[in-house]
């Protein structure tokens, strides 16, 4: 239905992905002022070239392919504009709610997401897509159009590099709170 331009069933997808794909565009970026734009970019690049999709049951790996790599655009060049309409306004404000509800406890934690951030761009993706997205490592391969054991290989390159970095830090937030225990005895 979608492939033959039906905008109702283009609005059902909407509706369905709509906070997925901020959630995951602030994710991949870090930067609430740009999740919205990416998102809505990624919907309007969805709807022009639907008629690509060969197969409609791999439509979401299809569309967070699309997110992704739009993702990925906007952290290289932040500072592109697109003038259309805002997201905003077919986001209703109990959704966007949700969105910072939910991971407001990822936001607790900054330390753990300064330190996702600091992966490369792919290995930074895959743990997105796995964790924070659900998604499987044959569905994350579809979207990187990679083979799973390179999903499974970024996966676990990401996990080390993660535990190794965090190790670090609590390694020298310990040694700190130990000079300046000593410090005060």
């Amino acid at each position: 239905m979608i492939q033959q331009g039906n905008f109702d069933a283009f609005d059902q997808i909407f509706e369905k992905y709509k906070n997925e794909a901020v959630r995951t565009a602030y994710l991949i970026t870090g930067r609430k002022s740009i999740c919205e734009d990416i998102a809505q970019e990624a919907f309007i690049k969805c709807f022009k070239h639907i008629s690509d999709l060969k197969n409609p049951n791999g439509f979401r790996a299809w569309f967070f392919r699309i997110l992704t790599r739009t993702a990925w655009k906007y952290g290289r060049s932040a500072s592109r504009e697109i003038p259309t309409e805002n997201m905003a306004e077919r986001v209703d404000e109990s959704s966007l709610n949700l969105v910072n509800e939910q991971y407001s406890t990822f936001e607790e934690n900054r330390l753990l997401y300064s330190e996702i951030n600091h992966l490369e761009p792919k290995q930074k993706t895959v743990i997105i897509l796995y964790y924070f997205n659900g998604l499987s490592t044959k569905e994350i391969a579809k979207v990187s159009r990679c083979l799973e054991g390179t999903v499974k290989s970024r996966l676990f390159s990401a996990r080390k590099k993660l535990k190794s970095r965090l190790d670090s830090v609590y390694h020298s937030r310990k040694e700190c709170k130990t000079y300046a225990e000593h410090k005060v005895i």
